[in-house]
């Protein structure tokens, strides 16, 4: 499909910033010769339309993923029409650029395009705006200090590179085409990302509880119940014990994110086990001063921390184990758990957050816009203990598992960059006029789409 693509056979010089060159049959216009950019404001939206906002559309995609029949009735919505292309021209969002299929409203913060001759296809217009040489030299001309924006002043008079009507239209069905084996692809990689997650979850789950011994990789011979619903069936050698049974409890203290350096004394905060800890704390995302450093919690090489507030329920108490030789402190809204009997540090990490110990938390929780998890309930989470030898045999059977299920994580991810590397670049060598791919789109049959690879936006 890409490999027989060859360039177009006469080109011409034409000095715009962001294309030396252009096929000889293109014409050059400046966008705002070619598109009108609506401004029709409507303070109180009509029920029942559509309402798109910036976090709605994909970025290099345009796929619209959700949009709401509800909409804030102070807040100033521009309305777009079927076939309208949407701008986003805040600085983060210049790559959302969508062509819609129905008429609706969307926020202040998109730009409504609208091809005002017949010589220009939207679907073109969508594909060139979208590409990364527009955005890169768009993305240039931004201003203002929280929120860098682009204006239309700017956008309108950019030069671009038309094709004909037909070359339009073969440009929009090889790009379909490409795109939808890349997104089959794509979701392919991001299913098998998905499966070798759960994979993970599952291991840590079944050694954890010994539904598996890590040495035969058999079942244990002999078991018994352990009185705990997420724990099941544990071998018989196994103690069963809450927490508050193994060690003792303790309240993070220290002040804020204002305290934070880039040197200084190592401190966790509690935002840091939900965005950079799992399992285990093996260094700090950020520091404290020294003179500051007595007003934070001392930690010790072992100790367990919880987050002790949380958005979900599902997310409540997450949990990972300090394995930090050297100093380092912790802030507040953190729990510190410190066995006082001999528990292999990495089993604890495991165990306190594999799928039994997070059902477990998940029913501890407490409020509602804001979840809290308390000592007390943390006292009553029930682990299942092997011997200190097994804990440690089994600890590292985990790493050993995790490290492989990770590589295969990593390398799906990779292979998910790379192919949408190749639609951006593909995309702009396209609508650019440095491939042709008029003949390659003679051939393809017609687009057919699965219903996980449909794009929202594309017509009905």
């Amino acid at each position: 499909m890409i490999n027989g693509l060859k360039p177009h056979p006469a080109m011409k010089k034409i000095g715009m910033e962001w294309n030396e060159a252009l096929p000889a049959h293109w014409a050059v216009h400046r966008i705002r010769s070619l598109v009108l950019n609506v401004v029709e404001r409507q303070s109180s939206p009509q029920q029942g339309d559509m309402h798109i906002a910036l976090e709605h559309v994909e970025s290099w995609t345009g796929r619209i993923k959700g949009g709401s029949e509800e909409a804030e009735p102070d807040s100033q919505w521009n309305c777009f029409c079927r076939g309208d292309v949407l701008f986003g021209k805040l600085r983060p969002y210049l790559a959302k650029v969508t062509r819609v299929a129905m008429s609706g409203r969307c926020v202040g913060e998109f730009l409504v395009l609208r091809p005002k001759c017949t010589d220009l296809d939207s679907r073109f217009l969508e594909r060139l705006l979208r590409s990364k040489p527009v955005i890169d030299v768009v993305d240039s001309s931004t201003f203002g200090a929280k929120m860098p924006r682009a204006e239309w002043a700017f956008i309108g008079a950019l030069k671009i590179g038309c094709p004909p009507l037909t070359e339009q239209s073969a440009i929009v069905r090889f790009l379909d085409h490409a795109d939808d084996r890349i997104q089959r692809y794509i979701y392919a990689k991001e299913k098998l990302i998905t499966l070798l997650e759960d994979q993970k979850q599952a291991v840590i789950h079944q050694a954890v509880t010994g539904q598996i011994n890590v040495r035969t990789g058999e079942c244990y011979p002999a078991c018994k119940d352990s009185g705990v619903e997420w724990l099941g069936e544990v071998p018989e050698h196994w103690d069963v014990r809450g927490l508050g049974q193994i060690g003792t409890f303790s309240k993070g203290s220290g002040g804020n994110k204002d305290d934070e350096v880039p040197e200084g004394v190592p401190c966790i905060r509690y935002g840091d086990l939900y965005t950079t800890h799992k399992y285990f704390i093996r260094s700090s995302r950020s520091c404290v001063p020294r003179a500051r450093a007595a007003d934070y919690t001392l930690l010790r090489f072992g100790d367990l921390l919880f987050a002790g507030s949380g958005e979900t329920m599902e997310e409540i108490g997450k949990s990972a184990v300090n394995l930090v030789r050297s100093e380092v402190r912790c802030g507040g809204d953190i729990i510190v758990f410190r066995a006082n009997r001999e528990v292999e540090p990495e089993f604890l990490g495991y165990a306190t957050d594999a799928p039994s110990a997070v059902a477990q938390k998940a029913t501890m929780g407490r409020g509602f816009t804001v979840m809290h998890i308390y000592a007390k309930q943390l006292k009553r989470l029930a682990l299942a203990l092997p011997p200190l030898a097994e804990q440690v045999e089994i600890a590292r059977f985990l790493n050993d598992a995790l490290a492989r299920i990770d590589a295969g994580i990593v390398a799906a991810a990779r292979q998910i960059r790379l192919v949408q590397e190749l639609r951006s670049s593909l995309t702009a060598d396209v609508v650019t006029g440095k491939l042709d791919v008029r003949e390659a789109a003679s051939t393809l049959p017609e687009r057919h789409l699965t219903q996980d690879a449909a794009s929202v936006h594309a017509d009905p």
